[in-house]
């Protein structure tokens, strides 16, 4: 079964951010947001804003990145071992919501790359999304037990314990998230998850990066 977790998709978006730049293409591909297909609000902390895109609430769409893909696959024709490009395309096919090939790609990114974490953690995701939780969080720890500083690792485990009602754990995993470097855009989201589990308004991000 597919699960639509807001919070695993705001960091999709974080990701996406960062493979529209790769693309070279944000004049057309970031035209269309990095929105995601909407997800039951009890899936976020409390006063979170909806981070579903305009117009879209309720429907279960996701967005459309086929021109961002197009590009993506085509840059891989060129050169088909260029693991950056296939994770590209795997997160690209992920936020779209198209999980076997998206598993496809991560998979073949670790076979030019053994063990690289990010391709890992992103694997891990996909089996997250797909329901398996299990076989997601061994992933994930596995590459924190060699790299007990990969943010992306905690960030994504603490979405995890989040959408299975384990929010002192995911609170928890979303501090290490934040110690580890306040100032990348993950870290400050995932500080932002802390002040709302406690309470507090989030600071407004006025960063650029």
């Amino acid at each position: 079964m597919r699960k639509n977790y807001a919070l695993l998709l705001i960091a999709g978006a974080i990701v996406v951010a960062a493979v529209i730049v790769f693309v070279g293409s944000a004049n057309h591909a970031g035209s269309a947001a990095p929105g995601q297909p909407a997800a039951n609000s009890t899936s976020l902390p409390p006063g979170h804003p909806s981070v579903g895109p305009t117009g879209s609430a309720g429907t279960g769409q996701a967005p459309d990145y086929s021109e961002m893909i197009a590009t993506l696959r085509a840059k891989l024709d060129k050169n088909p071992s260029d693991a950056q490009t296939i994770n590209a395309l795997g997160t690209a096919y992920f936020m779209s919501e198209q999980y076997d090939k998206a598993q496809a790609l991560f998979m073949r990114a670790l076979r030019l790359r053994p063990g690289d974490p990010g391709a890992t953690v992103q694997l891990a995701m996909v089996y997250h999304a797909g329901g398996n939780d299990a076989r997601a969080k061994s992933l994930i720890r596995a590459v924190l037990k060699k790299r007990p500083k990969f943010q992306e690792a905690h960030y994504d485990l603490a979405i995890i314990y989040f959408s299975q009602g384990r929010l002192d754990q995911a609170k928890a995993e979303w501090r290490k998230t934040a110690a580890i470097d306040l100032k990348s855009k993950i870290g400050r989201q995932a500080q932002n998850f802390v002040d709302m589990m406690e309470g507090r308004a989030p600071e407004a991000d006025s960063s650029q990066d």
